[in-house]
This record gives C-alpha cells, structure tokens and sequence, in this order.
C-alpha cells in the first residue's frame, strides 16, 4: 500500500503560493503552527506581500476590489467587506501606541523588511479610540520609511494623523496606485496634489463623506491614469460630476450610489461626450 504524502513534505514553492492565498489572520496566528517546515516557509518574504489574499483567478482584480470597489463607507470597521479587511487581530486594539507599531513592524520584517510589501491597510494596528497618544502618524512614517513597492493603501479608520505624514508616505510610496481615503480626513487638495505629483501611477481612489471643492478638478489634471473612482456615500454635487464625466482621463468604473446631494446625474451621465463603461448609481 502506497503511503499518502503529508502536507509538510509538499514543496516550498507550492506552500507559498497556498499562504498567498490565506488570511492575514492565518498567516499570523495559525500556520506558522502547524509544523517545522511550515513555519519555516511562512519567514519567505513573499507571504508577506498583501494583507489581503491573493486570489487564483486574477490578483489585480483581487485588490482593486478590497481596495476601492468594496471598501465600505460605514464607519464601522467589522462592517467591511470579508475579502478587503480581514483583521488578524479581531479589533483587539490596545491604548499602547507601541503595541501597534510594533505589530506592523514585525510585519514588515517579514515581508523582507518592508521591501516585499505590496498591499497594506493599517487599522488593525492603530491604537483603541480611548488611547491618549494615538500612534496613526508613527504607523505611516514607518510605512513611508519601509516600503518604498507599496501600491495599495487603505487610509480606512484613520483619523489622527498629520498632514505630514501623509505627504511623506507619498513622496517615499511613489509606486502607489491604490488608495482607499473611506472614513478619513485625508482627502484634502494639498494631499491630491502632492499625490498626483509623487505618485504618477494612481489608477484607483476610493472617497466618501466630505468633498471639498475643486476636486474634481485636481483628479481631472492630475490623475491621468485614473481609472477607478468610487465616490459611493459622499457629497458630490452635479458640478462636480460633471466635471468628471468630461474629463478626458479614461475612467472606466465610477461608483456614485447613495450620493444624496446629485439631482440631475442621469442627464449628465447621458449627455456625456465621454461614455464611462461602468457606471454605479440609485
């Protein structure tokens, strides 16, 4: 009788691309656990690149989803799409700024001390709202000093965090094509322009709430490679979409459901010299 290979003796390479493919939350807490030689697979860098997992059909796809298609406009964070915010941590936030830190410090250690590190959202490491020093500007200065390959970055939850350190993740990330801006107050027009002067490459935003003027125009000429825009649950006014609809930037996905403030979007949407391929509206 033939005797069944176990799974520690599948190769290295196979086991990765199977870690890629699991939970953050797995590949912190559980399968470092299971054996020697899985645990010894789970130090290789490349387990370590997304937050998110990768998926077998289409990757791109994967974090275009979890990043601005599906990111929610609730500010309550277990509301998230499963696929887009998995939290290893299950919201046990702590009022410790260094805890955090240190958590997404052992992250990026293992992700080739950052340099591996493609996709991150940084909620789960933030400290609890009762903390009295919050750590959101520690966080992404780590983040700008570390990894210089991110391209997706969910701002998602975030609140306390200067304008500067904001800026510094966008001049040290200048890959970044991704951003998630949902329930933050970080989509400002000093962020967007010095977003569109240090990150060329941005195809993809995510924004609810708040709009300040003129922002349709800073992403109409300074975004040209803007592809993705979800707008869902924000006050963006037929002034505004207007402007969108007209500019010659090549949006393909624009979601605008549940923007209270639009009153003539279906005229707009239909006289549009610039025919958009999928539009989100109610």
């Amino acid at each position: 009788m033939q005797r069944r290979a176990s799974w520690d003796a599948l190769p290295s390479t196979s086991l990765v691309e199977i870690f890629c493919r699991t939970p953050i939350k797995d590949r912190f807490c559980s399968l470092p656990l299971v054996c020697r030689s899985w645990a010894d697979v789970s130090r290789n860098p490349r387990c370590w690149a997304s937050m998110i997992p990768a998926e077998h059909s289409s990757s791109a796809c994967a974090f275009d989803d979890a990043f601005i298609k599906h990111s929610s406009s609730s500010s309550s964070y277990s509301r998230l799409d499963s696929l887009a915010f998995d939290d290893p941590f299950d919201g046990r936030r702590s009022p410790d700024s260094d805890r955090g830190l240190a958590m997404l410090r052992s992250l990026i250690t293992r992700g080739a001390g950052g340099a591996a590190v493609t996709s991150l959202y940084f909620f789960p490491f933030l400290t609890c709202v009762e903390a009295f020093r919050p750590n959101d500007d520690a966080l992404l200065r780590l983040i700008a000093q570390s990894c210089p390959n991110l391209r997706h970055l969910s701002f998602h939850g975030s609140y306390n965090a200067t304008e500067g350190a904001i800026l510094e993740v966008m001049s040290k990330c200048p890959k970044l094509e991704l951003i998630d801006f949902s329930d933050s107050p970080y989509f400002t027009p000093t962020v967007l322009e010095h977003m569109s002067t240090c990150c060329p490459d941005v195809r993809g935003i995510r924004r609810n709430g708040f709009l300040q003027p003129g922002f349709a125009s800073a992403l109409a000429v300074g975004f040209p490679n803007l592809r993705i825009l979800n707008l869902s649950g924000s006050t963006i006014v037929d002034k505004d979409l207007l402007t969108i609809m007209t500019a010659r930037i090549g949006i393909q996905y624009l979601d605008i459901t549940n923007c209270q403030q639009l009153k003539c979007y279906m005229h707009i949407i239909k006289r549009a010299p610039v025919q958009i391929s999928q539009i989100l509206f109610d």
